[in-house]
């Protein structure tokens, strides 16, 4: 019992420290509903993020708790001009690759947000997807 108690604390501290690297994200991420089990809120399914207008698309990563290997990981490409973004949400049991959206950023500050963007071979993935 002690390392199943041991392995929650660590994961939930883990979590915190990279929440804090954006409390921002962390804002949306219960907002909308997002949690390494899916959502808890119904999200509308898209074919991939609208890079057409203005603005800069932020990629920001949600952080995964180390202590579940079969969770989703979900990222968010952020337009800071029209405030909507779209949610990548990769892993799970079946290995899914899906993304959801648009969603209004609403008042959440994401812009304050570090860009986090990913390798070449991932980056190539997504620009294949809004083509």
């Amino acid at each position: 019992m002690k390392p199943i108690a041991l392995a929650v604390a660590v994961g939930m501290v883990t979590m915190s420290v990279q929440a804090q690297a954006c409390p921002e994200l962390d804002v949306l991420a219960r907002r909308i509903g997002i949690t390494f089990a899916g959502f808890t809120s119904p999200i509308p399914l898209a074919a991939g993020p609208d890079g057409s207008g203005t603005g800069r698309m932020l990629q920001l990563r949600l952080p995964a708790p180390t202590f579940v290997s079969d969770g989703f990981r979900h990222k968010v490409l952020f337009n800071t001009a029209s405030r909507k973004l779209w949610i990548l949400r990769t892993g799970g049991l079946a290995g899914v690759r899906e993304w959801y959206g648009p969603v209004d950023a609403g008042e959440d500050k994401l812009e304050n947000c570090q860009d986090q963007p990913e390798p070449e071979r991932e980056r190539a993935l997504e620009l294949e997807v809004r083509s």
